[in-house]
Parts: structure tokens; C-alpha cells; sequence
């Protein structure tokens, strides 16, 4: 339970921050935020490397599993940057 000064605190911060355009603007975009959950791709590449890997190693040796390493990397970059 908040006593008396933490109440008053807590309203005159409350009061401070409606009168915040900025930071107005920050809540309603969070408001608007999609409901629906980005769908799992870095889960899914991980699963589809996990599998590819000894297909490629069988195929093209330790030559094909680096170049499907670095191509793995660069998709994980683009996923993390696209979502920043």
C-alpha cells in the first residue's frame, strides 16, 4: 500500500506526464501496436539450419556448411534489423 506522500507523488507525476506531448505520442503509438505476434522465423531458420547442415556438409563438405553459416548469419542480421 502507498502512504499519503507516495500518493501525492505519484498523482503530481501523473499529472506532469499528461501535459508531456511527447511523451502522449509514445503511449498512444504503443496503444496502436498490432495484436497479433510476429510469426517465429528465427526459430524456424534455427530449425531449418539444424536440418540443412549434415545435407550440405554430405554434399559440399566444410566449404557449403561456412557459406550456409554466413547466409544463416546475414538473415538473422536483416530479422533483427527489420524489427528494431
Amino acid at each position: 500500500m502507498l502512504n499519503d506522500s507516495e500518493r501525492r507523488a505519484l498523482a503530481d507525476l501523473e499529472r506532469h506526464l499528461q501535459h508531456d506531448p511527447e511523451f502522449v505520442a509514445r503511449m498512444d503509438g504503443l496503444a496502436t501496436a498490432p495484436a497479433v505476434p510476429a510469426f517465429p522465423i528465427v526459430p524456424v531458420l534455427s530449425a531449418g539450419l539444424f536440418i540443412t547442415v549434415p545435407l550440405v556438409m554430405l554434399l559440399f563438405g566444410w566449404v557449403g556448411v561456412i557459406i550456409l553459416l554466413y547466409a544463416f548469419a546475414i538473415a538473422i542480421g536483416v530479422i533483427v534489423f527489420r524489427r528494431l
